[in-house]
């Protein structure tokens, strides 16, 4: 099984490179052990970069001093420990149009769709996008600023992109058989963190309010969001303006990563996870493991996006994606039995992959 393994080993980095996509393994348990923790792999050629997250426990959810910051506590208590006793993988960077195209080229996905489109209200985008409008898209705006486009996909996210940007527009259903498309390419089951794996891998260690600590000032040097020269209303309340002028989502890898080496874990995009919504932590799981539920249709998103105000971009905070019933619902747009086919330009997602047996996944 071994030679079936190109292995290279750097100091902090580990790229494990199969030599034919045809005879991808599962990797050998002793090299599993062997990675060191925060070093980084690669599963295969076009493959998301991967770095290896260790055991641990963490408190997760909203400190009194977070409620504070924040103003408000709902979704985001009571604080829990949850310990992780496996070793995973994490990648270190958001899912890209590159990395997402190279499997819809390879394997001829029909892709795309209805797409929430997140617009700005000034700059060189103010109230614009690109895509067809979708002819209900006033019945379900459930923002001002927000419109519903029939052609939305990884490519055709309503405002110009690059192949280094996140992967956006992008369903559940798509996501999964992406998941799926890495998983039949190098043998390990690649799949999205769960809520607690990614809250964990995003405070890296730190009990602060963002990984950077509780001062909002320095969230433009880890974090693409509504600052100062966004052109987004919630950076009229930012405390710092971003050294770049974006008009979105940045390219990934652009700002300061946390101390994991983990990149835009704060900003940029949401990142959807493997959790069922729960309106509150009371009855979490304190694992590791998902809070799934049957037949699913809100599903969690981490991080705050290019669009959030600073106080998005802390450990504790959540959003959603799927379909929400009652006011604002995009239901003319979305049913409730189409929740796997939700689409926004805010939400992208990143990958994990287990390394030990006494993961929740290979029990």
């Amino acid at each position: 099984m071994l030679n079936a393994w190109k292995i290279g080993r750097t100091k902090k980095a580990v790229s494990l490179l199969c030599l034919l996509p045809a005879f991808f393994l599962p990797l050998p348990p002793s090299i599993a052990a062997e990675l060191d923790p925060l070093s980084t792999f690669e599963g295969c050629e076009r493959c998301p970069e991967m770095v290896v997250i260790p055991p641990g426990s963490f408190l997760m959810g909203a400190s009194e001093r977070d409620i504070e910051l924040l103003g408000f506590s709902d979704w985001i208590v009571p604080q829990h420990r949850v310990e992780i006793a496996y070793a995973f993988a994490l990648g270190r960077f958001e899912v890209t149009v590159d990395e997402f195209a190279a499997y819809v080229a390879e394997t001829q996905a029909k892709v795309g769709g209805n797409c929430a489109i997140r617009m700005a209200e000034s700059g060189e985008w103010g109230m614009k996008y690109q895509g067809t409008l979708h002819p209900k898209s006033d019945e379900a705006r459930d923002s001002a600023f927000f419109v519903f486009i029939t052609d939305g996909s990884y490519a055709q996210p309503g405002l110009p992109v690059t192949g280094k940007q996140p992967a956006v527009c992008v369903s559940r259903q798509e996501i999964s058989d992406y998941l799926d498309w890495l998983s039949d390419r190098t043998g390990q089951r690649y799949r999205l963190p769960t809520e607690a794996e990614w809250e964990y891998a995003y405070r890296a260690g730190t009990e602060t309010f963002a990984y950077w600590g509780d001062d909002l000032s320095r969230t433009c040097d880890f974090a693409n969001f509504a600052d100062r020269k966004s052109g987004y209303q919630m950076g009229l309340a930012a405390r710092c303006a971003e050294k770049k002028s974006l008009v979105w989502t940045a390219d990934v890898g652009s700002f300061q990563p946390n101390a994991w080496g983990l990149h835009d874990m704060a900003g940029n995009v949401q990142e959807i996870v493997e959790d069922c919504l729960h309106v509150s932590y009371d009855g979490a799981p304190t694992d590791g493991s998902p809070w799934a539920e049957d037949d699913c249709f809100v599903f969690v998103a981490r991080g705050g996006d290019y669009a959030h105000p600073s106080y998005g971009m802390g450990a504790a905070p959540r959003e959603l994606l799927g379909f929400v019933e009652g006011p604002g619902s995009p239901g003319p747009v979305w049913e409730k039995d189409t929740a796997w086919s939700v689409r926004a330009n805010v939400v992208g997602f990143r990958v994990a992959v287990s390394l030990d047996d006494r993961s929740w996944d290979r029990q």
